[in-house]
């Protein structure tokens, strides 16, 4: 039986190391589905043209997309989908009616880390806690800045 797991995502190296600890954690197979939190465009010309998987497109970089696919490749007889959503409720309820429409089990959050903001993402951090969904929040040691590329070298040869 699999379970369905969430993780918010500012796109850089945390989730892809909350994505290893679930997948050699975890006694069941996993789908995956990485929470994008963003303010909704305001202008008309904006909404005329909104695109979810568009704005997942531009705020996503190449090297998260390697490693999402290199931690799948390396356990798939845990991890079985890894998919994306874009979030923009702004409100418990809102995060609560999405938890529940993808079956979300339990959220992973890091339990000390800052989220990286640009111009139209926001942290869900606060609305996850608030929520009432199940979460567990994992400490995980990253005392120096690691580049993306060191962190996907390092993703398949380190021990968790």
């Amino acid at each position: 039986m699999r379970k369905t797991i969430l993780i918010p995502t500012d796109f850089t190296v945390m989730p892809l190391l909350l994505l290893r600890h679930a997948a050699v954690s975890e006694s069941r197979e996993l789908d995956v589905m990485f929470l994008y939190s963003a303010l909704m465009p305001d202008s008309i010309t904006e909404l005329l043209f909104y695109s979810p998987q568009k704005m997942l497109d531009e705020a996503m970089s190449q090297e998260f997309r390697d490693g999402c696919a290199m931690i799948q490749n390396k356990y798939p007889e845990k991890i079985r989908n890894i998919r994306f959503e874009v979030f923009h409720g702004r409100s418990t309820d809102a995060f609560r009616t999405l938890a529940e429409l993808h079956k979300v089990e339990e959220v992973l959050i890091p339990r000390s880390y800052t989220f990286r903001l640009d111009e139209n993402s926001l942290n869900p951090i606060p609305l996850i806690l608030k929520s009432g969904v199940a979460v567990r929040a994992i400490e995980l040691e990253q005392t120096e800045y690691i580049s993306e590329s060191d962190l996907l070298a390092g993703l398949l040869t380190s021990p968790l």
